[in-house]
């Protein structure tokens, strides 16, 4: 067996404090002759992968993964610079301090108050464009149409964004020059086949026209009461054309939405434009189509016999978290971005057989106020009683 004798212990310990001598003399030295601290790396080919940006106004954007080192040494400090118009003018509307609600806390969609989801964002001031110490760029909500002017349907070169981002480490300066973004009109809701996406008007199948294009809903196992056939195409007259609106609504006859509005309503008409009682959806989780609360601040909505009524937190849904109210449920764990409701009842149709009609919508909504989505049988009005 190999051992370690008293002189191969002794050189052992003289080696090694040979080199902590040496370690601690090189610090000393570094002081003594006021030598340099090792300084970071900062690559002159450091660069941003992607030099355009359009995002949509009244909409948080976070753009990751975005910059490339090369080899460049973390940490690093980003800085905005030179927010300029191609004309030259200035752009600095775009770095404008707006207060900013972000998360304190996790949202998990299993909140049980308005003010317990509410008590988990607060206020910051932000600009409207920033950037992270990773080189990420964060474009936020707070960019409206007042403050921002949206791009038209052509961008001309003097009116396209330019901006410079000047990167900093110890290791050294860069400026990345002439970055672009190009924020287009706000499109508060989702689908919006029926909003014009350039001058926010209702949307028509040409410019200057006077057809509408309509949302149309998904829907299942719906008879239609004069046809006794299923409204399984709601794009169908014959069958049954279902139109679905999503609007702002005020109380008030010809009165102005509330813009710090929190309900959301669901309404169905009939073909006749008279409101269906959403009582007889029957067989609806009321509880589990939107994470919002009554009147008395409890889960689940108020019900009128001409409309259900939730109180909510916007946007909808509130973050990109998979929960029972959004698309594909909690199991779905890329999505959290669409909110979902399903709204179905039971009948009892020929043959004694037990049929079950649902209308389903995928939607969302990006600015707050008071909002309805309903549901027009446009030409057919659904069978809810039984053969």
């Amino acid at each position: 067996m190999f051992k370690v004798n008293n002189v191969m212990q002794n050189t052992i310990k003289y080696k090694a404090f040979v080199l902590l001598a040496a370690v601690i003399a090189f610090s000393g030295c570094r002081k003594i002759f006021n030598l340099p601290d090792e300084k970071s790396y900062l690559s002159t080919q450091a660069d941003y992968n992607t030099k355009s940006w359009s995002p949509r106004l009244g909409r948080t954007y976070l753009y990751s993964y975005i910059f490339n080192p090369v080899g460049s040494t973390f940490p690093m400090t980003f800085e905005i610079k030179n927010p300029h118009f191609g004309d030259g003018r200035d752009a600095s509307d775009m770095l404008t301090q707006k207060p900013t609600l972000v998360w304190n806390n996790e949202y998990t969609g299993t909140e049980t108050s308005l003010a317990q989801i509410e008590a988990k964002r607060h206020l910051e001031n932000h600009p409207i464009l920033e950037t992270r110490g990773s080189g990420d760029l964060i474009w936020w909500y707070t960019a409206t149409r007042d403050l921002i002017k949206p791009a038209d349907s052509v961008v001309y070169p003097q009116n396209q964004r330019y901006f410079d981002v000047k990167i900093t480490n110890s290791g050294g300066t860069r400026t990345i020059k002439n970055l672009i973004v190009t924020p287009y009109i706000d499109v508060p809701y989702e689908p919006s086949d029926d909003y014009n996406t350039y001058n926010g008007k209702p949307n028509t199948t040409t410019p200057g026209g006077h057809i509408l294009v309509h949302i149309y809903a998904s829907v299942s196992g719906i008879r239609g009461v004069t046809t006794n056939a299923f409204m399984n195409d709601p794009r169908n007259a014959t069958t049954g054309i279902i139109y679905v609106y999503i609007r702002k609504f005020t109380d008030v006859p010809g009165g102005i939405p509330d813009p710090n509005g929190h309900r959301l309503r669901f309404k169905f008409l009939d073909k006749d434009s008279v409101a269906i009682n959403p009582r007889k959806f029957n067989t609806t989780k009321w509880l589990d189509q939107v994470h919002g609360f009554n009147s008395k601040g409890l889960p689940g909505p108020d019900t009128t016999a001409t409309y259900v009524q939730y109180n909510v937190a916007y946007p909808i849904p509130v973050a990109n978290v998979p929960t029972k109210f959004t698309t594909g449920g909690v199991a779905n764990i890329t999505g959290g971005n669409q909110a979902h409701v399903e709204f179905s009842y039971s009948r009892i149709g020929f043959g004694n057989v037990n049929e079950t009609g649902t209308i389903r919508q995928d939607f969302k909504i990006f600015e707050k106020g008071d909002w309805e989505i309903v549901f027009h049988f446009k030409t057919v009005n659904p069978k809810f009683d039984n053969d």
